[in-house]
């Protein structure tokens, strides 16, 4: 893989026990030096500089990528998800958005038909599905 300076890369790396590998590592860094099978980058959180083999890097292509959208907002009828982390536990709700709770100086909440049941959530972690 060619790879050069300022390019964006994920480095991943594990963790392994007697068992075999079993975590998986992901880092997001910058290249800032090449070499023949290495290369040095700069992590992007905490900036530490390291040595990696080229050939644990991903290189990320953001060309294209907007960073000024945002997501859709749910209407009534939508079939929405959603996706929220409690105590945590990741809980994942999918239903049609029948009832839109905004009141005042709480947060706004969604109701959900899921089948012939009710579920409620955050109206913020809803994705629309269709």
């Amino acid at each position: 893989m060619k790879l050069s300076e300022g390019d964006l890369v994920v480095v991943i790396g594990s963790t392994t026990s007697k068992a075999g590998e079993v975590e998986r590592h992901r880092v997001l860094a910058t290249v800032i030096g090449v070499g023949k099978s290495d290369v040095f980058l700069q992590a992007e959180s905490g900036g530490k500089v390291f040595i990696s083999p080229k050939v644990r890097c991903l290189k990320i292509n953001d060309e294209g990528v907007t960073s000024r959208s945002e997501p859709i907002s749910p209407q009534l009828g939508d079939l929405v998800m959603s996706i929220s982390e409690r105590f945590t536990k990741v809980e994942r709700k999918m239903g049609v958005l029948v009832e839109v709770v905004d009141i005042p100086g709480k947060y706004k909440t969604a109701k959900l038909l899921q089948g012939e049941t009710t579920k409620f959530a955050a109206f913020d972690t809803l994705l629309v599905l269709e």
